[in-house]
C-alpha cells in the first residue's frame, strides 16, 4: 500500500510539473501570437524606405554616459597623487584593465548605433563593426531591459519597458525590434540604399579619446 502511495504522489507531482511547464509554453505561444500579429499590422503600415534606417543613443542615454564619466573622474583608477612610478606591474594591468572596462560602458551607454542598409543591419563591436547581411538576421528581439537582439549581437540599451510604461513613453526597443523583423520578412520594406559617411556605424574604441582626454584635463588640473 505504501508504495502504491508513493507512485500516486509521484504521478501527481509530475503531473503538475508537465502543467506548469504547458503553461509556460502555452504563454510563449501567445506572445508569440501578439508579436506576429503586431509586426504583421506595422508592416501593413511601413512605407518602403530609401535612405538607410537608424537607430542610436538617446538623450538618457547620454546623460548617463555623462554621469559614469563624471564619476569616473571623481574615482580614477589612477588616484590623485598616486606616485604612479611606485606602482607594480599587476597594480598598472589591473588599472588599466578596469580603465579599459569603464571606457567601454561610457562607449556602451553613449555612442552607440545601429545601421539598416539595403546590404543588411551594422552593429558595433569593441574594435570592429559587424555587418550581418539580411538572409543572417533571422528576427530582433527586445528585451525587458532595453536592449535588443540582433542576430547573436545585443545592442541598446534603450529606456527599459518596464519603466517606459510607467512613464507612460514608447517602448523603443520594442519599435526597433519589430521594424527590423518585418525588414527581414519583408524585403520591399527594406533601404535601398547604402549607409555613407553620417549614417556609418563605428566601432566603440574610436570614442575612447574623449574620456580619456577629460581624465587628463583633469589630474593635470588636480596636479
Amino acid at each position: 500500500m505504501a508504495r502504491r502511495e508513493t507512485g500516486s504522489r509521484t504521478g501527481d507531482s509530475g503531473g503538475g510539473s508537465g502543467s506548469g511547464g504547458g503553461g509556460r509554453r502555452e504563454r510563449r505561444r501567445a506572445h508569440a501570437r501578439e508579436d506576429r500579429v503586431r509586426q504583421e499590422a506595422r508592416a501593413a503600415t511601413t512605407a518602403p524606405a530609401d535612405a538607410p534606417l537608424v537607430w542610436g543613443a538617446g538623450v538618457g542615454c547620454r546623460v548617463l554616459a555623462a554621469l559614469w564619466l563624471g564619476q569616473l573622474v571623481l574615482l580614477s583608477p589612477f588616484a590623485y597623487g598616486t606616485d604612479l612610478a611606485g606602482l607594480t606591474a599587476m597594480e598598472w594591468l589591473l588599472r588599466l584593465w578596469t580603465l579599459s572596462v569603464a571606457l567601454w560602458i561610457f562607449a556602451r551607454l553613449g555612442a552607440w548605433r545601429v545601421t539598416a542598409d539595403r546590404d543588411g543591419v551594422a552593429v558595433p563591436r569593441l574594435f570592429t563593426v559587424e555587418r550581418l547581411p539580411w538572409d543572417e538576421v533571422g528576427k530582433a528581439v527586445a528585451r525587458r531591459d532595453g536592449c535588443v537582439h540582433v542576430g547573436s549581437r545585443i545592442t541598446g540599451p534603450f529606456l527599459p519597458a518596464p519603466l517606459a510604461r510607467m512613464l507612460r513613453r514608447p517602448d523603443g526597443a520594442r519599435a526597433m525590434a519589430d521594424h527590423l523583423t518585418i525588414m527581414v520578412r519583408n524585403p520591399e520594406l527594406r533601404p535601398t540604399e547604402r549607409a555613407g559617411a553620417r549614417t556609418r556605424v563605428r566601432p566603440y574604441a574610436v570614442w575612447a579619446p574623449l574620456p580619456l582626454a577629460v581624465l587628463a584635463a583633469a589630474h593635470l588640473l588636480a596636479g
